[in-house]
């Protein structure tokens, strides 16, 4: 928890740092996650999961770096996990996610709706991980026993993704959607020793911004 704190403040301390004649806007986003863990047994054996869905969200900041490109930072609360394939137990984990992306806005001339596609590292911070049963019961990941029972705290992992921005004068309407890709091995258990489970995500985002420096 301590590192997702010292990541938003580094994250809304960006904005000091801009460049006045630097094209920037800040904006609020949320929408639907869909996630699930490529989970394998130590023989490589696949676990069989299913998608956990959710809901999440948080704060963006872009900054043009010209007349097409942006880097747009984030900070967002996303929940991810995953459901075993009988439903009787789920994984809750949440994250504070740190995606820096560049952006790319697509030209279509004088149009208000823009095309974007765009790309970029993600850091996560582990703030919540819990093992529920159908019966509604939950116990803490660091209490319980098996795979998973123990996670790393941080994750990195790379976004990918594209949709719409909408320019209403100095308001922006972004649409979009999102797949993220763990890298790093989040089962902590017997290090690593009994298999190994990544996040995998799909998230589908709105978010309406507003253009400080125009």
């Amino acid at each position: 928890m301590r590192r997702a704190v010292i990541a938003f403040i580094a994250f809304f301390a960006c904005l000091s740092a801009v460049e006045a004649q630097a094209q920037a806007t800040l904006g609020l986003k949320g929408g639907l996650t869909l996630s699930k863990l490529n989970a394998e047994e130590a023989d490589g054996t696949d676990i069989g999961l299913d998608r956990r869905t959710t809901f999440g969200g948080g704060a963006y900041f872009q900054v043009g770096l010209g007349d097409v490109m942006t880097l747009q930072a984030e900070a967002l609360y996303t929940q991810k996990g995953a459901r075993t394939d009988d439903s009787i137990t789920t994984l809750e984990l949440s994250y504070i996610d740190v995606p820096l992306l560049f952006l790319v806005r697509v030209p279509a001339g004088d149009a208000a709706i823009i095309p974007i596609l765009y790309a970029g590292p993600v850091v996560s911070f582990e703030t919540k991980c819990r093992l529920k049963d159908s019966g509604g019961s939950s116990v803490d990941c660091s209490a319980g026993s098996g795979n998973l029972s123990q996670t790393n705290s941080t994750d990195f992992g790379a976004a990918f993704g594209g949709g719409f921005e909408v320019f209403m004068g100095s308001y922006t309407l972004q649409l979009d959607i999102r797949y993220t890709h763990g890298f790093v091995n989040i089962d902590d258990s017997a290090s690593g020793q009994a298999g190994s489970a990544m996040n995998r995500t799909w998230t589908f985002y709105v978010g309406v911004g507003r253009v400080l420096v125009p």
